[in-house]
């Protein structure tokens, strides 16, 4: 009888050579991107492509004095800088008019709560006056009856 398989490890194991090779594809994947994003805005000049990186897949001295002549890193700074401002910005605005919203809507409740307030102290006004008119009924109720009595 064959014994059955044995199960799949539960992951992979990839190798320090498939490591390499897959950093070295990144990096020169990354490295066209750089170029081809520095071609659309340099109006057809092309900065030199950085040579590949050593085999161990780490910038040696000489690679990183390549990659840091080109000028892409400025201008992504300034672009960095540009856009850090502008969210910046937008985020200072966005935060203005939140307070401004906020300050907006406690005053109209500060003035709603001023007008309650004022309507209140007139229903307590109303009903005073109403149980004060209703002594007088009574008490003119009062005299009309003794004032029929008296009469014969």
């Amino acid at each position: 009888m064959k014994s059955p398989p044995p199960p799949p490890p539960a992951f992979v194991r990839v190798s320090e050579r498939d490591l390499t090779e897959i950093e070295l594809h990144s990096v020169d994947s990354i490295n066209d991107l750089h170029r081809t994003h520095s071609e659309q805005h340099s109006k057809g000049i092309q900065p030199p492509r950085p040579p590949p990186p050593s085999t161990n897949g780490n910038l040696q001295m000489q690679d990183q004095a390549v990659v840091y002549q080109t000028s892409q890193p400025v201008s992504r700074m300034k672009d960095i800088c540009t856009s850090t401002r502008r969210h910046y910005f937008l985020a200072c605005a966005a935060i203005v008019a939140f307070l401004l919203t906020l300050i907006l809507i406690f005053s109209f409740l500060a003035q709603q709560s001023s007008v309650l307030h004022t309507l209140l102290e007139m229903v307590k006004q109303k009903q005073e006056t109403a149980e004060d008119v209703s002594k007088l009924l009574q008490q003119l109720h009062k005299l009309h009856i003794n004032l029929t009595e008296q009469r014969p």
